[in-house]
Order: structure tokens, then C-alpha cells, then sequence
């Protein structure tokens, strides 16, 4: 197994810190303070919620051996890192008990805190219907912001070389979301029974990001980079351009809070 070389990861990180920092302290957080901001929240945040098994499954593609006949995968380190983050988004444990996917779970809250899943869901069935997903999100008729997201995470899932979607699913998404998802807890702490479905989903992933997947998405990064430092800097340029996606989303969700309850 390589040896992660802190140096370059850390010099993403500190790149990428005051877009972090942004989002992290994004006045959208102070606004989900009733049921029906949180219900908008969820209305534009479920797209990432899907749009991530994108990004997981790509990886999964690039980097396992999914074809029949079998053959052995390039890198075993990746390819057991890579199926351990799948086993955990794809199936889950369920609050009842048994598993669940991530995206499931995240309707499951939806419908608690009584928002609109039929958007989200209309999108994926279009898209196991074989639809192409920008005629997905039309025919869907999801919000323009989300739709932007989507097709920005497709594109790199579609065309960005490996450790391009590596960057996107760390510094976007794994390395992030402990951190981000954190701010919405503390919010919905006072939050009526409504919201626990939504707490536990973002729990779940502070725990397993925090305690599993992040570091396993580092590693995995590291393997792909092996040193090279042209890929380090288009590392660097996907993590700047996710987060920026993210920032643009969390701005068209205020608006969208501020619209319901204009102050």
C-alpha cells in the first residue's frame, strides 16, 4: 500500500480552505429553523443525495472489475476501498432495523418532515427508464439550481479522469459532509419529532464519513495520484470546482428559505 504524502493532500486542503469555510459558515444553517425550511432544504438537497451514488458508483466502475468474465482488479487496496463505501451507502442499517440505502433513507425523512419527494423520484425513475439524465431532470421539472449540481457531478462522473472523480468524491463530498452536515444537526437540535429521520440520516453520515470513508477516501486518492504531481493539481482544480457547486446550491436554498419566510 503507498504511503499518503501529507504534503500534497494537505496542500489541496489548504487551497480549498476558504471555500470550506464558506460553506461552513453559510448563513443558510441560522434559516432551517422551522419545518418548512427544512422541508425546502430537503427538496433541493436530495438531488446531491442521489447524484453522489454517482460519483461512488463511477469509482466503483473505474476501479473494481464489474464485468463478466471475471478478472482481477488493477489495484486490490482501491477496489477493497472503494466496495466497503458502497456496502455501507448502498445497504445500510435502517432505523427499524435491516438495511436500507442512503437514498432511500433520505425519502424515508422527506415524507416524515412531509416535503415533496416526487421531483427526486420522478428523476430516477426517467433515469432507470433509460432517459438520458439532463432530459431526466427536465422531464422531472427539478429547480435549475439542483439541476446544475447534478449535471456538474455527471460530467466529472462521465469524463473526469480517476483521481478527478476521486477529488470530487473526497474534498466534495467524504472530507466535507462530517463537518457540513454537523452545522444542520446543531440547527434541528429544537426541531419537533419531524425531523429524526433527518437527523439520523445526517448522523449516520458523520459517523461513518468521519470514522471510515473520509480517511479510505484519502488512501484511495493517494493511490491514484501516486506522487504525480500534474494529477495533484487536477486534483486540486475538481476539489475547487465542487466546492463551488455546493456553494452555489446552499446560496439557491436560502433564497429559496427566504422566499417562505421573507424577513
Amino acid at each position: 500500500m503507498n504511503v499518503l504524502h501529507p504534503s500534497e493532500y494537505d496542500a489541496v486542503m489548504a487551497s480549498t480552505q476558504p471555500l470550506r469555510e464558506r460553506l461552513l459558515t453559510h448563513t443558510v444553517y441560522q434559516k432551517l429553523n422551522s419545518i418548512e425550511s427544512v422541508r425546502v432544504f430537503t427538496e433541493y438537497h436530495c438531488y446531491p443525495v442521489v447524484d453522489f451514488m454517482c460519483l461512488l458508483k463511477s469509482l466503483q466502475q473505474r476501479l473494481t472489475v464489474l464485468s463478466v468474465p471475471w478478472f482481477p482488479s488493477a489495484s486490490t487496496n482501491a477496489a477493497r476501498l472503494i466496495n466497503e463505501i458502497v456496502v455501507a451507502e448502498e445497504s445500510d442499517e435502517a432505523r427499524g432495523g435491516g438495511f436500507i440505502s442512503h437514498y432511500e433513507m433520505y425519502l424515508e425523512a422527506m415524507r416524515e418532515l412531509g416535503a415533496n419527494t416526487e421531483k427526486v423520484e420522478n428523476f430516477v425513475e426517467y433515469v432507470r427508464n433509460k432517459q438520458h439524465y439532463r432530459r431526466a431532470l427536465q422531464h422531472a421539472e427539478v429547480p435549475p439550481e439542483p439541476s446544475r449540481f447534478v449535471q456538474s457531478t455527471m460530467q466529472v462522473c462521465l469524463t473526469g479522469k480517476n483521481h478527478e472523480v476521486a477529488s470530487y468524491f473526497l474534498f466534495g463530498r467524504e472530507d466535507l459532509i462530517p463537518d457540513l452536515f454537523r452545522q444542520i444537526v446543531d440547527g434541528l437540535a429544537e426541531q419537533h419529532s419531524e425531523v429524526d429521520g433527518l437527523v439520523y440520516y445526517l448522523d449516520r453520515h458523520i459517523e461513518v464519513d468521519g470514522d471510515a470513508h473520509g480517511p479510505a477516501a484519502i488512501e484511495m486518492l493517494n493511490q491514484l495520484c501516486d506522487g504525480n504531481q500534474r494529477r495533484w493539481k487536477q486534483v486540486e482544480r475538481a476539489a475547487h470546482k465542487a466546492l463551488e457547486e455546493r456553494i452555489k446550491l446552499w446560496d439557491a436554498i436560502e433564497r429559496a428559505v427566504d422566499e417562505i419566510d421573507p424577513k
